[in-house]
């Protein structure tokens, strides 16, 4: 394997993103310019319209024995190691089969009653364990007043090796809010290197090298984003989902709280953006709905779509939001 694995987990100072064709830089020039007065969807598209192609899911354990290699290369294990894992990149799966294999623990998120009060102590007292995994620490707060405490109490436990030996995957919006908004650097920090015209094809995603790199770079070497969007290249009745022409600041509010939680709970979202009114909110979220932007998941969780992210990264980008570095 270790010939034709292109998988790689590389320390996080080491991400390079695939450079664009000069082509594709004009085009995201033009993207931008659009989505920041907003896409020219359809006003009658219904969420039946927008019935896009399930991207295939690829085989992880490649991935998998990435992370092994990365980590066996250690001279000393770290008490806690961090995976910087950008939306849709498929992270928190390979580090969950990782973790079975080693007999590390998956760790529950904690309740709101644990968020409000910082309970870092009864949480981790329920599943107490000597090597575990954290991969979803974007539910581990809230960005309100009264839901951010829990994470301020946890991180330094983390670093000061109270909760022993441990994992913990972190949503790259989520990563980045923390950048700001804590004082200290997190250290130990990985991620899965972006995606070449290699792995690409590792994927049995097919193409000459120009046309690879063009997909690596149009999806910023995000591997379940560069399946997405060749699933609709290959599927000629379906388009990309496009932001509808009344995207405004209320859009943007939405669209971030979003990627920054990795997903929302409606109530949830209200409680992040208190400036929207209730019925605003609701028809904000139908809306983007309808043109395929976001979803609501079996678990009542809302998302951005696969298919809409790279548009609705360079929409908050074009309205200067904190973007992630990925």
């Amino acid at each position: 394997m270790a010939e034709s694995n292109h998988w790689q987990l590389i320390p996080l100072e080491d991400f390079a993103r695939p450079s664009a064709p000069a082509s594709t830089m004009v085009q995201k020039v033009l993207i931008r310019l659009r989505n920041l007065v907003g896409g020219d969807a359809d006003e009658d598209s219904t969420p039946e319209d927008q019935d896009f192609p399930h991207y295939r899911e690829f085989d992880i354990e490649p991935a998998v024995a990435a992370v092994d290699q990365a980590w066996s290369e250690l001279e000393s294990v770290p008490t806690v190691r961090f995976v910087v894992s950008p939306p849709f990149s498929g992270s928190g799966a390979i580090l969950r089969q990782w973790a079975q294999q080693h007999g590390y623990q998956q760790l529950k998120i904690p309740s709101i009653e644990q968020l409000e009060s910082a309970d870092t102590e009864g949480w981790w007292q329920a599943q107490e364990c000597e090597r575990w995994l954290l991969d979803e620490f974007s539910s581990f707060w809230l960005r309100t007043t009264s839901h951010m405490q829990f994470v301020r109490a946890l991180l330094p436990r983390l670093l000061r090796g109270e909760l022993g030996e441990g994992v913990v995957v972190v949503d790259s919006w989520t990563f980045a809010f923390l950048q700001r908004a804590w004082p200290l650097s997190l250290p130990h920090c990985y991620c899965f290197a972006a995606a070449t015209p290699d792995l690409l094809r590792q994927v049995c995603i097919e193409g000459s090298d120009k046309r690879l790199r063009k997909l690596a770079a149009k999806a910023r070497g995000n591997m379940g984003v560069a399946l997405a969007l060749w699933a609709l290249e290959r599927d000629s009745e379906r388009q990309a989902p496009q932001l509808p022409r009344e995207a405004d600041d209320g859009t943007a509010f939405i669209l971030y709280a979003l990627l920054l939680h990795h997903g929302l709970r409606g109530e949830h979202l209200q409680w992040v953006l208190p400036m929207l009114a209730p019925d605003q909110l609701d028809v904000q979220l139908l809306r983007l709905q309808q043109n395929g932007v976001i979803e609501l998941d079996d678990e009542g969780v809302w998302r951005t779509t696969v298919y809409a992210y790279i548009d609705v990264r360079d929409f908050l980008a074009a309205r200067g939001y904190w973007l992630d570095g990925f």
